[in-house]
């Protein structure tokens, strides 16, 4: 089977006038598989694949512009000694 080359648009005419609705039910459900939450904010808010991949790239350009970063050690020695810091 050749290899089909579609714009967006075509693709989507093409889907419209020769997709069974077997293969309409799998792209539905590939669409909503891509808005699931596949992750949370510190503040419990939700985010889906897209937002949490933009989430990462926005931190790795923040490191790669000099923001501080910390080490496991580092974040675990500041959690155990917060009360010591609160007292």
């Amino acid at each position: 089977m050749e290899a089909m080359d579609f714009t967006r648009e075509q693709l989507a005419q093409y889907i419209l006038n020769n997709a069974k609705d077997s293969v309409i039910d799998k792209i539905k459900a590939l669409l909503e598989k891509e808005d699931e939450t596949v992750a949370y904010t510190i503040q419990g808010q939700p985010l889906t694949k897209k937002e949490y991949t933009s989430h990462i790239e926005t931190i790795s350009q923040k490191i790669d512009d000099g923001a501080k970063t910390f080490t496991s050690k580092e974040v675990k020695e500041y959690v155990m000694n917060r009360k010591a810091r609160l007292g």
